[in-house]
């Protein structure tokens, strides 16, 4: 009985871990892996995109008008999304879309295999993009991505068993599951040591946003890199979840961190290109925005109506914001001031009741 508990609640686990890419990704540009990533990824894409071109002159490649078109139009995209690799790195949607584009061409390949033998043979492609969804996107895409490998390979080698060599069905269809479900969960280690990694870094390890060490690296970045410093203003905005004690005296703080990750989730959704989201620490969260100016109360507003979309908790909301031009070379003390001040509007929502924002025009000086 306690197994069977202990199993469940692993496998919730898994389902509703959150998708990895942004801390993953901020974690290889840190230690300058993003370009050897992405060269390798798009490297294996390209070969990948060969095979259906070189299968075109082999008996047991695409037959028929209709399946070779799609063999030629497979290549092509496979080589469309390598040059997007190569490009840089994409958003995190543009990789969950690649993902699932992969999963999808695949699949083609597999229904349009001239024989049911290389059919089978194609399967093993879900190994690799298994273990990429492993590595950088959540449970719930993981569990969608081997559901149709697992489903893909069962066709397949029924079509080989139905040739009337079973055994070969069976040998086979186990020997490519056993590589598409090892990959992915290979991947899933590797992200846990990583995350221990993590820990001793600048990545929150629970919610995959940065700690206040990587907001701070994060933010003076922003603003250095900032490509129109006379028109643009800086806005800092604090997060407090009102009552988050209250639910995790309720429920446990098992469900409290299921909170925050919805809540880190919804802030990341919420945010812009040009931004920085951490978690400071227990329900605390943290957040520099470049802005137009006398958008800072319509930012907060935004963060604000985020966190309450997740529909477990409130959030008292500060905002303090400065314009870029006057922040000059002191950059830290700017931003230790506009923390403050955001904290102090913080509590003044609080004060007021919670599930609010309040805004300061600029820090203190």
């Amino acid at each position: 009985m306690y197994k069977d508990v202990g199993m469940a609640a692993w496998v919730r686990k898994w389902w509703h871990q959150p998708g990895q890419y942004d801390w993953l990704s901020d974690y290889l540009a840190v230690r300058h892996l993003q370009r050897f990533s992405r060269i390798l990824i798009a490297s294996v894409v390209i070969v990948l995109g060969t095979i259906p071109l070189v299968m075109l002159f082999s008996p047991s490649g695409p037959q028929g008008e209709a399946h070779r078109t799609a063999a030629i139009v497979m290549s092509a995209l496979s080589f469309g999304g390598a040059s997007s690799w190569l490009a840089g790195w994409p958003s995190r949607r543009q990789s969950a879309l690649f993902a699932v584009g992969a999963n999808a061409g695949v699949t083609l390949a597999v229904v349009i295999a001239g024989t049911p033998a290389t059919g089978l043979l194609a399967c093993a492609t879900f190994a690799p993009i298994a273990g990429y969804v492993g590595l950088y996107h959540s449970g719930r895409l993981l569990a969608a991505t081997l559901a149709n490998a697992i489903i893909t390979t069962l066709l397949a080698g029924a079509r080989i068993a139905a040739a009337g060599d079973t055994a070969m069905a069976v040998g086979h269809v186990l020997g490519v599951l056993i590589a598409v479900l090892a990959v992915p969960f290979g991947s899933q280690l590797l992200l846990h040591l990583l995350s221990l990694d993590a820990r001793m870094s600048s990545t929150d390890p629970l919610t995959g946003l940065r700690n206040r060490r990587g907001y701070d690296e994060s933010a003076l970045a922003l603003i250095a890199a900032a490509d129109r410093p006379q028109s643009q203003w800086l806005a800092v905005i604090l997060i407090d979840l009102d009552g988050f004690k209250q639910i995790n005296d309720a429920h446990g703080h098992g469900y409290g961190d299921t909170v925050l990750v919805a809540v880190a989730d919804n802030l990341r959704r919420a945010s812009a290109m040009k931004s920085v989201v951490a978690r400071l620490g227990g329900e605390e969260f943290l957040i520099a925005e470049l802005i137009e100016p006398d958008d800072a109360a319509g930012t907060a507003e935004r963060f604000r109506t985020a966190v309450a979309a997740a529909g477990e908790v409130t959030a008292s909301v500060g905002v303090a914001s400065v314009a870029l031009t006057e922040i000059g070379s002191a950059a830290t003390t700017a931003l230790t001031e506009l923390v403050n001040a955001a904290d102090a509007a913080m509590y003044d929502a609080k004060r007021a009741g919670g599930n609010q924002t309040r805004h300061r025009a600029k820090s203190s000086t």
